[in-house]
């Protein structure tokens, strides 16, 4: 009942004209900064996902809901990555309201993609953006979309486009130049999800082990042990814990601890109060390889 109510009130008020800004709706703060970077002063962009959340296992809330029924535009992922907002967000949508799954748009225009995939999903590992040539697509498929629902903030999309594309073209550099200095046998990753690999392979990393495809799982204390035996067999300085991911986070600590290894920290699909952007979040992760790995890289 919230839903319909909240829907009715919207009336005739459409944004896109008038001066109005566009409702921009996102499942994880990533896709919100993606927006923010596109639409400029012409949207106003709320993600669903709280900072430091956990895409994989969020569960949304009645203001979740009416979040949705505001909306203008949704730009999600897609490929399983967070089923619970999907959920909500299907049958509130307003009518004419787009959601647009950027992973899929982004599969569908010649990404890389990888097997894998959350339990259930596609077979495909949706975490696309962490290689940025991915990223690219998802940036261009925003400005497509929101200049189809706003055609006269066309130029304007394709300004900041461009503008951002080449932001995210410097921070790959970044990382890659990091990466460089890591000894070719210490590139390798251990980490709590299944998040990594569209990075590794950007970078020329290698995962070598993860406590669960997708957090939530139930790791027994045999896992424990072989993630230790690998620590050990392949000398890994270092594994790489998650911010948002607490449980399986627990037993990749108690595995280092094991292994006398360090635990550091990657970012994947979440933001918080230190990584608060994507090109952050790729510099931060840079420089933690670096530094955890055996590189001279950093700051």
């Amino acid at each position: 009942m919230l839903a319909i109510f909240v829907t009715s009130c919207r009336g005739d008020d459409e944004s896109g004209g008038n001066g109005e800004k566009i409702r921009v709706i996102t499942t994880l703060p990533l896709f919100a900064d993606f927006a923010r970077n596109v639409g400029g002063e012409r949207v106003e962009v709320t993600p669903l996902l709280p900072l430091g959340a956990d895409p994989h296992t969020f569960e949304p809330s009645p203001r979740d809901v009416e979040t949705v029924t505001q909306a203008d535009i949704v730009f999600a992922n897609g490929l399983d990555l967070e089923p619970a907002l999907i959920n909500i967000i299907e049958p509130n949508l307003p009518s004419g309201a787009p959601l647009v799954l950027l992973g899929e748009e982004a599969r569908d225009s010649g990404a890389t993609t990888r097997a894998g995939g959350e339990d259930g999903g596609e077979g495909i590992d949706p975490h696309m953006w962490m290689d940025p040539a991915n990223t690219l697509l998802y940036i261009a498929e925003i400005r497509d979309s929101l200049t189809e629902i706003d055609p006269d903030g066309a130029a304007e999309y394709s300004n900041s486009h461009g503008n951002y594309a080449g932001e995210i073209d410097e921070s790959s550099g970044y990382v890659a130049a990091s990466v460089d200095e890591i000894p070719d046998n210490l590139r390798k990753l251990v980490t709590t999800h299944d998040a990594f690999g569209y990075f590794a392979d950007a970078f020329g990393l290698e995962v070598v082990e993860f406590v669960a495809e997708s957090p939530g799982g139930d790791p027994s204390p045999e896992d424990i042990a072989e993630i230790a035996a690998v620590l050990q067999g392949q000398g890994v300085p270092a594994v790489f814990a998650e911010p948002q991911v607490h449980e399986e986070g627990a037993i990749l600590e108690q595995a280092a601890d094991d292994a006398g290894v360090e635990v550091c920290v990657l970012y994947s699909d979440s933001l918080d109060d230190t990584v608060t952007s994507y090109i952050e979040l790729m510099r931060f992760n840079a420089d933690e390889l670096a530094r955890c790995l055996g590189g001279a890289g950093g700051g």
